[in-house]
């Protein structure tokens, strides 16, 4: 007969053994969960040089009337200073309701007000939010596109607004940008009449808009504004993904630009078909076959000897979608796609954003501060590495995984190595050839792909001051020729060899 305490060990191991089948079974699970990665760099073959002000951010040009560009913004300053000498793109659908005085403007609102955008409705600003908006990129150290109303169909005030800007961004203006995805202003493009009592909504062209009609329109601005400013830049046409004006645009206008620029986002926040290429999942927006359509417009760019900007883009349209553009899946697809264009010779990208918290932004504004947003960190770790110029990488794995280099001028290559893989963890081996025989390494990671904080970077958040510090990196011993580095599921890492 088994005695009392018999019965309670065996009962107790039995729950032991209970309870051991399970966290043997998930060990077995994580080995599985694990693949290998091969990746290959050649130094040896350089590539094009990424551009120092590559990073840049794009906001509505009505934020112009609100407290936020404003030169004592420190905490924002901060934001923008941590990211190098970026460009900030002043224009979005608002630029068309967005109009220009000298004299008669709207109040500037705090940015504490809590009033929403009026999207359509009719804003004028003057000289105190341009002289703000240009001694707040001076602080930061950043240039200015500078969006003009085409919407309006007002060239006069478009160059007197040139002239103003002009004089006040000095050489931190980049250029200006007349209109807004013209390509739009028959279908989806809407306003409200500024001098009608009814502010009644219609679309800024009839029906059959052409490129034709814009191109007429586009001669009558740049007329305008060259015979105030003869040598004023020009960017444009600032058209949508689904655009073939470009070609066109640079036959056009290749002497009379200094940029070409387009947009594009992968993914849309109002599409409802779970089978969508488009639809906003973390799983489309990690994706390796996420289409690149916005190559043939950099290709029709910089064969004509322009440089080509991805003057506005983000994860999603429609302001992006909350739990996909506000997560940190929407980092680790920044970082990579970032090093897609600069690898292709783009001149920077410009991410859209309202500082509105639960949306794309990548900076937003909340009880009184302005905060880091997931994606801002994908733009951290960008900046971090991309010291120099691309060089070609191999990647061999069965894991969703990529990988970029750049080899610096101080003769440093840093590799940047981004897990996308939601379940899989990856033991990558870099190969560098005779190139280095010491590295560091830093950490891009999150609780979670859906964590929307806790997000850290080299071992730090964004401190509250907007202000970044990274902790000391990890020493990676180089080992029969390779390095090894061991990436968890939905992770990156930055591994710098000298």
């Amino acid at each position: 007969m088994n005695s009392p305490t018999r019965k309670m060990n065996y009962r107790a191991l039995t729950l032991t053994v209970m309870l051991l089948v399970p966290l043997a079974m998930l060990d077995a699970n994580a080995e599985s969960a694990m693949a290998k990665a091969q990746v290959i760099v050649h130094p040896e073959q350089l590539g094009v040089n990424i551009p120092a002000d590559f990073l840049g951010f794009s906001n509505e040009k009505k934020i112009l009337s609100r407290g936020c560009f404003e030169p004592t913004n420190t905490v924002l300053i901060n934001l923008f200073q941590n990211l190098g000498p970026g460009v900030l793109r002043i224009g979005g659908h608002a630029v068309e309701s967005t109009y220009w005085s000298r004299n008669k403007t709207n109040a500037i609102i705090p940015m504490t007000d809590k009033r929403p955008y009026e999207k359509d409705t009719p804003v004028t600003i003057g000289p105190l939010s341009v002289d703000n908006l240009f001694a707040f990129a001076k602080e930061a150290g950043w240039r200015v596109i500078y969006g003009l109303n085409l919407g309006a169909n007002k060239p006069e005030m478009a160059a007197d607004e040139s002239t103003y800007a002009f004089q006040a961004g000095g050489s931190g203006l980049l250029a200006f940008e007349v209109g807004n995805e013209p390509n739009l202003f028959h279908t989806n493009a809407k306003k409200k009449d500024k001098d009608a009592k009814d502010l009644k909504l219609t679309n800024l062209r009839p029906d059959g808009y052409t490129y034709e009609q814009y191109r007429g329109e586009i001669e009558n601005y740049y007329r305008a504004i060259s015979a105030k400013l003869p040598n004023a830049p020009q960017a444009g046409p600032s058209t949508t993904k689904t655009c073939s004006w470009i070609p066109d645009f640079v036959r056009d206008f290749k002497n009379r630009v200094v940029l070409v620029t387009s947009h594009t986002y992968p993914l849309s926040a109002k599409d409802e078909d779970p089978q969508s290429p488009r639809f906003p999942s973390i799983e489309n927006l990690l994706s390796a076959d996420i289409q690149e359509d916005w190559l043939p417009k950099l290709k029709a760019a910089t064969s004509a000897g322009l440089p080509w900007r991805l003057g506005e883009c983000n994860s999603a349209s429609g302001g992006g979608k909350h739990g996909l553009s506000d997560v940190f899946a929407s980092a680790l697809w920044g970082a990579d796609f970032f090093f897609k264009i600069a690898e292709h010779g783009g001149a920077g990208i410009n991410l859209h954003g309202g500082y509105t918290p639960g949306r794309y932004s990548p900076i937003y504004f909340l009880d009184g501060d302005y905060h880091a947003a997931p994606i801002y960190y994908g733009m951290l770790l960008f900046h971090q590495a991309a010291r120099g110029r691309v060089v070609p990488v191999e990647c061999q794995t069965s894991a969703n995984f990529a990988a970029h280099a750049v080899l610096g001028g101080e003769h440093k290559l840093r590799v940047v190595l981004i897990n996308k893989d939601l379940t899989n963890s990856v033991v990558a081996s870099i190969m560098t050839g005779t190139m280095g025989t010491q590295a560091e390494l830093i950490r891009l990671r999150a609780p979670s792909v859906t964590s929307t904080e806790g997000i850290t970077l080299a071992g730090n958040t964004v401190a509250k001051d907007g202000t970044w510090s990274p902790q000391p990196a990890e020493k990676v011993p180089c080992i029969s020729g390779h390095f090894e580095v061991s990436l968890p599921a939905t992770s990156a890492a930055l591994l710098t060899i000298k």
